[in-house]
């Protein structure tokens, strides 16, 4: 087989990996299309609270499509600076700001 035709097979298969890869996450995101509307609350951070917790308590509110844990978590510290700063460290008291989307 000439070099060039493995160099084409080779191609072929990359673009077939990415065409799937991003049908896969279409399909496996939950996306969904109708009206959503977002939730803003407010959390106040309780004795033995932990980032996991919270995101565990708050994801299933979230029917506005498939959101998976790390990436509910993650959200709360982009959505609270000072969580930037102290590297995810809350404490009893604390109020953090939650955000998720609900079908309407």
């Amino acid at each position: 087989m000439s070099r060039q035709i493995r160099r084409r097979i080779r191609w072929g298969r990359v673009a077939a990996a990415v065409i799937g890869g991003a049908l896969a996450v279409t399909l496996l995101t939950g996306a969904y299309s109708g009206d959503q509307m977002l939730v803003e609350t407010v959390y106040t951070v309780r004795e033995g609270d932990t980032l996991r917790d919270i995101s565990e308590r708050f994801l299933p509110l979230n029917t506005g499509g498939r959101r998976y844990i790390l990436e509910f978590e993650e959200g709360i510290v982009e959505l609270n600076p000072e969580l930037w700063e102290n590297r995810g460290s809350i404490y009893p008291g604390q109020k953090i700001r939650i955000n998720y989307w609900v079908k309407e």
